[in-house]
């Protein structure tokens, strides 16, 4: 089954034929759009990641929760 209107790729004279997929030459923007992408997803999971960081360190150092520590390992 072909679904262009080359039967056989052997011995097809490839500078004749057109276009032979959709957006021929739309690939460097779909490459440049996936790459903003890519690095805009890696910029906020960083400042997402550096957020979480902060609150747990200072949860951990919270003046109870050492102290809990501290009894926890005084029991041991």
């Amino acid at each position: 089954m072909s679904t262009t209107i080359v039967e056989s790729w052997s011995g097809a004279d490839l500078s004749q034929l057109g276009p032979i997929y959709p957006m021929v030459g739309t690939e460097m923007i779909l490459f440049i759009i996936g790459l903003a992408f890519w690095l805009a997803f890696h910029v906020m999971q960083a400042r997402i990641e550096q957020k979480e960081m902060e609150e747990d360190e200072a949860a951990a150092r919270s003046s109870e929760r050492l102290q809990r520590v501290f009894e926890a390992e005084a029991r041991e």
